[in-house]
Order: structure tokens, then C-alpha cells, then sequence
């Protein structure tokens, strides 16, 4: 018997959500989920449909509310010409259900993934960023701030190679009402320095509410330049918080010419004048900053415009399986690195890692012979009335009474290969991928950039939400940021398991390990990965609540392909 979806989550091809029958997933944004539909009466004429992650009036309907924002977002489409046409705004499943409008739907990709794919000269992609320009000016032109502008955000039409912009979920006039800070709910690295000073100075708790304008679309162009001629990022994502608002108010990046010279320095002068601190000293609008790509248009036909901005990828060492890694300072020293040091896709980790995993195998060993003895001291000892033990009773109340001595219990009985009670099934460590994957992750797809996914998108409810998960197979959702790696794009899912334990630890912390085996992009291909959860040690430690086989975990985690399974 088929189950009707009763959550956006769980909309598959083939559902219907009213007229329109689900054809596959696109991606989300702005609190929704988006899908190419087609309507059942005239099936073969795509349209995209973006659907509220949470019910009508569960909350107030405010900016930061699923239903809100998608309720703006149709709305701005209706009023503004943003080049895709609004065909129909319901209700699924009731009118207290989830809230979804229709729109033309736009065949190409992102402008991130644009930027990846043609790897484009500095001459044509002054072109490309020219016209999303245009576009952000005819909104300005009308008051209308978009406040989310990034690569994913920004679609290039695989007909005429033209950029649409997309997800106005959080788009604001001056004087909108809202009952948030104002502040936009983006990545923090992609705020200007005048809106984290707003945070700062803690007068929000009063009512104060940030006002949006021009400067702030304008200094997030100046990271969409910014990445698109660096193939990196203005202020680091992985910063903790803190350090990140640092950077961002203090710290001028280093210019876009300097970290690769096939920049010209007019576009590296118009990226760096868009992310000054002083939203003064930025252009005074859009169509100023227009004049300046005009300017700079003037020499796009010399030669070194015409050279790809893309930078050579580092070349990795092939380390063999087994391979000592020597040093003058020895195998252990601080400065040496890992076998998989060049790894593309993971920084090279300094050699406490190795160190970590050489030291333990080293105890678990020595602790594999000490329990090995037990165990033979054991079976000599006379059997209790209730028969002989496997494991003497000391041992076994010692691992019940502490969380430590039952990891490294675990580890012992791993190392020796013994049977030990309690000790569960766990996959195997510090094992070379199959060479498929590596050679799809980083040969064919150039995995590079911090990924970030659903663990599972079986598990209903909203990203901000804890989730309990328990050990089997799961199907992940690469969720799209503008940091994240575009060669796996917003919706591809991860096919892998689930472990949580008991026995697995991050630190002194119970945890969990998720591996995922297979990526199937959002276009239908699919490939042999090696995708953990959590970190390069690929462990995700438990929530409070959590219980054996049941443990609470958040639904959204870091992701990123690995060489070896940690």
C-alpha cells in the first residue's frame, strides 16, 4: 500500500500537490522546497513549484517563518518584474496546509556552478556579471532590496546564457513591516560589516530593526566577484563565529589579482571598492557600479582577458596503502603530514592526526593482550554456579560502570579480533576508499569546497530541528550554500548507513558515524563516493535525549568526501 506524502520532505516524482504532478526535486531556499511540476492536464511543459517548509499559521508571519517567506516571495513576483511569471499560489493539503506558487520554469544552472563548468575568461564573465547588474539596478530602481544575493541564488538560462535571480523569500522595501531585527537570515560570511555592527550594539533587543538599502546588495556582489575570480571566499566560512565577525569588520582580503594573476586589475579593483567597510565608500548605487564594468569593458579585448580564470588544481601524492611516511624529524613530529597531504578536497592535516591513530592502535594492542589474558585467567577459574563467563565479572561491571572503559574495551577487542558482549557492529576504520571513488570524487567531479547535507531526508521537519535517528541505511540531501562545492549541487541525494553505537566515540562523547556510498545528482548520474558526516574523523556526537539505537543528532551537518574511511 502507497502512502500519501504528508510533508515536503517526502514529495517524490510522481506526487501531486494539487494539479501538479511532481517531476523531480530542484533544491530549496528561503524556507521551501523547490520541484519541476508539470500540470496534469497538459503534461510536457515544465514549471517550478516551491512549496513551505511548515504549515500555515503555525507561526507569525514574519520573514524568518517558512510560510512567510514564501508567501513574500510569490507576492514580489506578482508585483515586480523579475522575469518569471507567477501561474498559480494554493494550499497543499488543506487550507491550514503548506503553502506553494508556481512559476516559469528556468532550464540551466547557477551561476556557481556556471563559474565551475565553463570556466569562464575574465572578458566573459564580465559579460555574465555585468547583466546580474542590470537585473539587481531594475530592482533598486523600484526600492526593492533582494538581501540574498549569491551564486545559488542566480540562475543562468541554458537558452540565450542569460541570468535570472531567484529566491526573493527575504527581499524588503524600506518601511516593510517585519517582526525580525532586520537582518537578513543568510550565511554570516556573506553579511557587510554595517550589519553585524547593527548586532553588535545589542539595540535590536529594544525593537531597533535593521534598514535595508542598496549597500548591502551591492557588497554581496562584490563576494559573488569576489569568488567568481578567486574560486574562494572573501572571509572564511569555517571561522568560528566570532572570529568571523572580526575578520569581517577589521580584515581587508587580499585582492583578487594577488591570489591569481590571470585577474585583471579592473575587475580586481571594482570586487575590492564593493567589500569596503563603509557602505560610503562602496559605488553610490547600481547604476554606478554599471559605469564601472562599462569602464572596465573598454579592455576586455586584450590579451589577458581572454585567458581562463581557472586556477590549477594541486597535484596529489598517490600514497600506497601501507606506505610509511619518513621525515628527518620521524613519523610522529608535528609538521609532517598525512599520505593523503595533497588532497584537493581535504586541507592536508598536520601529523597529530596520524600520530592520534598510530598511538591508539598502539593501546588498543597492548590492552587487546591485557584483556586477551583476562579472558584466559577467566576460563581457567572455576565456572559460577551459573556457568563460566566469557569476560571475568570485574571486567564486565568495570565497562558498565565507565563510558571510557567501554570505548577502549571496544577498541581492545577490535584490535585483537574478540568477541567481547556489548560490543556492536561497527564499520571498518582507517580504510582506503575503492578507487572509483576517489577517482569520481576528485578526478571527474573536482570535489574541493565543505559540503553540507540532510542525514536524512526520511527524518520529517525543519533543519533548525533535532532528529532521532537510529542504525540502517539513510538517504541524504546535499543542501545548497554558496560556500558549498558545486560539483554536488543543491538536491543530490547520498545513499549510505548509519552506526550509532553503543561503543563509538568523538572524544569522551558518544557519537554516531554516517557514511554515504553513492551520490545521484539532481540530473539522474550517479557515482562512487566516499562522503562522511561530522568532520574528517567522521564521528557526530549525541544530543542530550539521546538513547541506545535512538540517538538525536541535528538534522543538518557538515559533509565532505575523504580518501580513506576515518
Amino acid at each position: 500500500m502507497t502512502i500519501s506524502p504528508l510533508h515536503p520532505d517526502h514529495l517524490a516524482p510522481g506526487n501531486q500537490v494539487g494539479p501538479w504532478r511532481i517531476l523531480e526535486l530542484l533544491g530549496g531556499g528561503g524556507g521551501g522546497r523547490l520541484f519541476k511540476v508539470e500540470r496534469e492536464e497538459h503534461p510536457g511543459q515544465p514549471f517550478t513549484l516551491k512549496v513551505a517548509l511548515r504549515p500555515a499559521g503555525k507561526q507569525e508571519q514574519d520573514e524568518e517563518d517558512a510560510d512567510g517567506r514564501v508567501s513574500r516571495e510569490a507576492a514580489i513576483h506578482m508585483a515586480y518584474d523579475t522575469g518569471l511569471k507567477v501561474h498559480a499560489l494554493d494550499h497543499w493539503l488543506g487550507p491550514s496546509g503548506y503553502l506553494y506558487f508556481v512559476t516559469d520554469y528556468v532550464e540551466g544552472e547557477t551561476f556557481t556552478e556556471w563559474c565551475w563548468r565553463v570556466k569562464p575568461t575574465a572578458a566573459r564573465l564580465l559579460e555574465v556579471f555585468t547583466e546580474v547588474v542590470r537585473l539587481v539596478d531594475r530592482l533598486h530602481r523600484r526600492q526593492l532590496w533582494h538581501r540574498d544575493l549569491k551564486g545559488t541564488n542566480i540562475l543562468i538560462r541554458k537558452e540565450d546564457g542569460q541570468p535570472v535571480l531567484i529566491d526573493f523569500g527575504v527581499a524588503r522595501q524600506p518601511g516593510m513591516a517585519t517582526l525580525t531585527v532586520g537582518v537578513p537570515p543568510t550565511s554570516p560570511h556573506l553579511l557587510p560589516p554595517e550589519s553585524l555592527a547593527f548586532l553588535a550594539e545589542d539595540s535590536w533587543e529594544e525593537g531597533a530593526a535593521f534598514e535595508p538599502g542598496p549597500a548591502g546588495d551591492l557588497y554581496a556582489l562584490g563576494t559573488l566577484l569576489f569568488e567568481a575570480l578567486t574560486d574562494g571566499y572573501a572571509f572564511d566560512p569555517k571561522l568560528p563565529y566570532d572570529q568571523l565577525v572580526l575578520a569581517i569588520a577589521t580584515k581587508v582580503p587580499s585582492a583578487p589579482h594577488v591570489l591569481n594573476p590571470s585577474v585583471p586589475r579592473a575587475l580586481s579593483d571594482i570586487a575590492m571598492r564593493l567589500l569596503a567597510k563603509r557602505p560610503e565608500d562602496r559605488y553610490a548605487d547600481a547604476e554606478a557600479l554599471l559605469q564601472a564594468l562599462w569602464d572596465a569593458a573598454k579592455e576586455k579585448r586584450k590579451p589577458e582577458w581572454q585567458v581562463s580564470l581557472e586556477q590549477p588544481l594541486p597535484t596529489e601524492e598517490d600514497t600506497s596503502e601501507g606506505e610509511e611516511v619518513h621525515s628527518e624529524k620521524g613519523p610522529l613530529d608535528e609538521e609532517e603530514s598525512e599520505p593523503d597531504g595533497n588532497n584537493p578536497a581535504v586541507a592536508a592535516a598536520p601529523v597529530r592526526s596520524h600520530r592520534r591513530r598510530v598511538v591508539a592502535r598502539v593501546v588498543c594492542g597492548v590492552l587487546a593482550v591485557f584483556l586477551a589474558l583476562g579472558l584466559a585467567l577467566s576460563m581457567l577459574a572455576p565456572p559460577s554456579e551459573k556457568g563460566s563467563s566469557l569476560v571475568p565479572t570485574t571486567t564486565l561491571s568495570t565497562l558498565r560502570r565507565f563510558p571510557l572503559a567501554r570505548h577502549v574495551a571496544a577498541l581492545a577487542c577490535a584490535t585483537a579480533g574478540l568477541a567481547c558482549p556489548s560490543v556492536p557492529t561497527q564499520p571498518e576504520t582507517d580504510v582506503r576508499c575503492p578507487d572509483a571513488a576517489t577517482q569520481a570524487m576528485f578526478q571527474r567531479l573536482k570535489l574541493r569546497k565543505e559540503l553540507k547535507a540532510v542525514i536524512d531526508i526520511n527524518q520529517p521537519g525543519d533543519q533548525s530541528q533535532l532528529g532521532t535517528y537510529r542504525d540502517g541505511p539513510v538517504v541524504g540531501r546535499i543542501v545548497g550554500y554558496s560556500w558549498a562545492d558545486p560539483a554536488l549541487p543543491e538536491g543530490t541525494l547520498l545513499y549510505g548507513r548509519l552506526w550509532t553505537g553503543p561503543g563509538i566515540y568523538e572524544g569522551d562523547k558518544e557519537a554516531v558515524i554516517a557514511r554515504y556510498t553513492e551520490a545521484r545528482l539532481p540530473d539522474g548520474s550517479a557515482y562512487p563516493v566516499c562522503i562522511v558526516l561530522g568532520g574528517p574523523d567522521g564521528r557526530v556526537p549525541k544530543q542530550p535525549g539521546s538513547k541506545p539505537g535512538a540517538a538525536v543528532l541535528p538534522r543538518e551537518l557538515p559533509a565532505g568526501p575523504v580518501w580513506r574511511w576515518p
